[in-house]
């Protein structure tokens, strides 16, 4: 048995260095490609299919997913679709693993090594070799398997489990979740399958429960994350629970299926592990909207989930220090609106309703002004600092920016709720114009956050030109109306509305930009009634 682990360890470590191979080969391209792919659903689905295909890091894909969503970069649909198609791609090394090219494992292991000496092929290379890798862990588990399972006691015990397919599924249910990777169950499942020491139907019911299994890791990573992300981590584990105890009530149809579509064990494994996750995404893909539903009453926003990080009543007896946490929990508020404006600018350049995305964004900026003002008062009734009251007007400015860019996504929707659009050369005006405030709102927020003062004054310098801009893009829509185009004139009030909310948006960040010397020239406690230093308590 210790040689049937050694054989795992070595497919495990074949696995993982083929993956951070391939992925520095090609990684940085295609996850680039995986960032644009961020409309709908199946887009999403397909690039995570094929990225995951090409860099075999299924789970780590998974993780990275529930951390973009954390961050507010996905929404919770295009989230799914993506970990859903990250777990579908990564059946693909099983699939090579299936060849049983077993004859040519290690002179692949020592070609891909010596090729790895040379620099330009240091990673093809390594990703040659971790392939040998575990070709050569799949042999020894067969190898091992053999006659480490001929013992009376082996024999009892498998039979045992062979009669009972959820005690199969329950064993590949843990072990995935011990090892991380569906994958090595699927993998120790073509072992005895080879060995012909399970028949087939019951390695599928132990790949049924590794597959399920492997939805643990996302829903940890999930644990210390944000609302949305812990729906999406519980979302797809409640459905592969669902599609695999479906799977386990039909598991002699599912096996005849895989039989079907045919190949030998090795290959009937690989094929019963890809085809579980591609017939229980498909229905998934069609499903998201309703699974978001249940989700938000399963985990629903509440106000104990958006709490200060840095605010400290014991603090307040110390002006420098209560104001230096203000202003941290300043900054965190800025943070969200800046990815709420993000989920503005994709849904004028992509054209689509992103509104659920920003509810939990902005229900957070509420919470955290509320606090944040709260203490900012107590802060100057007892110290009655300047920079208190600059920092009461930051955060409201901060969350009137918040309710604009909510505006923005706002007059989309009821454009389309009346069944318009904007032309072609208007949703590219103003989803440039967009993109041009964010990058302003951007550097507004990280002068802000580092009290860059040269930055924050270059902003409001650039506030004129930004003025000019947005007046030309209005000339233009005015144009286009002259013209008789007929989608401007239906989209007319909505576009030019849309226009001065950016501009407000802009007059507002730059009100920001305006602050930033203030608040943190002024974050040394001065009194505006002593003058004096230090604790600048009011006489």
């Amino acid at each position: 048995m210790l040689v049937v682990l050694g054989g795992l360890a070595l497919f495990l470590m074949g696995l993982a260095q083929t993956s951070a191979a391939l992925e520095a080969l090609g990684g940085t391209s295609l996850r680039r490609l995986l960032s644009r792919a961020t409309r709908g659903v199946l887009r999403p689905f397909v690039a995570a299919t094929a990225l995951t295909a090409v860099v075999q890091s299924g789970t780590a894909l998974t993780v990275t997913v529930i951390s973009l969503i954390d961050a507010g970069v996905i929404a919770f649909r295009e989230g799914l679709a993506l970990s859903l198609g990250a777990t579908l791609g990564g059946t693909a090394a099983l699939q090579l693993a299936a060849f049983r090219v077993f004859d040519y494992a290690l002179p692949m292991v020592a070609a891909g090594y010596f090729a790895s000496l040379w620099a330009p092929l240091r990673e093809a290379g390594r990703a040659v070799s971790g392939i040998g890798l575990f070709f050569l862990g799949l042999d020894l588990m067969i190898r091992a398997l053999e006659p480490a399972t001929e013992g009376p006691l082996a024999a009892l015990l498998l039979e045992t489990f062979s009669q009972n397919p959820l005690l199969l599924a329950g064993l590949g249910f843990v072990f995935t979740a011990l090892v991380h990777s569906s994958n090595a169950t699927a993998a120790l499942a073509m072992a005895l399958a080879l060995t012909e020491r399970l028949d087939l139907e019951a390695a599928l019911a132990l790949v049924v429960g590794g597959n399920v299994g492997t939805m643990l890791t996302p829903l940890v990573a999930a644990a210390g994350s944000g609302v949305e992300a812990r729906r999406v981590a519980l979302a797809h584990l409640g459905y592969k629970l669902v599609a695999g105890v479906a799977f386990l009530l039909f598991l002699e149809p599912y096996t005849e299926l895989v039989r079907w579509v045919g190949g030998g064990e090795a290959r009937l494994v690989a094929n019963a592990h890809t085809l579980f996750n591609l017939i229980a995404a498909l229905p998934a893909l069609a499903l998201i909207p309703l699974m978001e539903r249940v989700m938000r009453r399963v985990v629903p926003d509440t106000a104990q989930a958006v709490r200060p990080k840095y605010l400290s009543e014991e603090a307040l007896a110390s002006p420098v220090l209560a104001v230096s946490l203000a202003l941290r929990e300043v900054v965190r508020i800025s943070d969200q609106v800046a990815q709420i404006m993000g989920e503005a600018v994709r849904s004028l350049a992509q054209g689509e309703r992103r509104s659920e995305a920003v509810h939990y964004r902005e229900e957070k900026v509420d919470r955290l002004t509320e606090a944040v003002v709260l203490y900012l008062a107590k802060l100057h009734g007892e110290a009655r600092t300047a920079v208190a009251l600059k920092l009461l007007l930051l955060t409201n400015a901060l969350e009137h920016l918040a309710d604009l860019v909510r505006r923005l996504l706002k007059q989309q929707d009821k454009l389309r709720a009346k069944g318009l659009e904007f032309s072609r050369e208007g949703r590219e005006e103003l989803a440039d114009a967009a993109a041009r405030v964010y990058r302003r709102m951007q550097e507004a927020f990280a002068a802000l956050a580092t009290g860059n003062a040269a930055l924050a004054r270059r902003i409001v310098a650039e506030r004129e030109a930004m003025e000019d801009y947005l007046q030309r893009l209005r000339q233009a829509h005015l144009g286009r109306l002259e013209a008789g185009r007929p989608e401007s004139r239906a989209s007319s009030a909505a576009h030019l509305d849309m226009l001065m909310t950016l501009d407000a948006i802009d007059v507002g960040l730059t009100r920001v930009a305006e602050l930033v010397p203030e608040v943190h020239g002024g974050d040394d406690g001065k009194s505006t009634h002593s003058g004096r230093e230090g604790e600048g308590r009011a006489p």
